[in-house]
């Protein structure tokens, strides 16, 4: 039984293949579309911001800022699906809070 269980955390630990990849990351994309079914609507402009944590060593485009967390006091969270590669693990999740004046 301890060389099965040693069998399959290997297996866990094997690469993904591209196609694999792209296919956990499509499945993302249709889960933030399928989103609009109950996320609120919103009707007038707004800002959308994407937050991503790594590590300090992590290598990021030249065109990411450095920020303090952002929290949403009251906030509505809806986790999407994540993924993971040999050298990252994404995550992903909404977080929003309902205008009580807009209800």
């Amino acid at each position: 039984l301890v060389q099965e269980a040693d069998e399959e955390k290997e297996k866990l630990r094997a690469p993904k293949s591209e196609r694999a990849l792209q296919l956990e990351i499509q499945a993302i994309f249709r889960q933030i579309a399928a989103s609009v079914s109950f996320l609120p609507i919103i009707d007038e402009k707004c800002t959308f911001n994407i937050l991503v944590y790594a590590d300090s060593d992590a290598e990021v485009p030249t065109t990411w800022t450095d920020s303090d967390p952002l929290h949403i006091k009251n906030a509505e969270q809806v986790r999407l699906r994540s993924f993971s590669t040999d050298a990252h693990r994404v995550e992903a999740m909404v977080a929003y809070r309902r205008d009580p004046d807009l209800c």
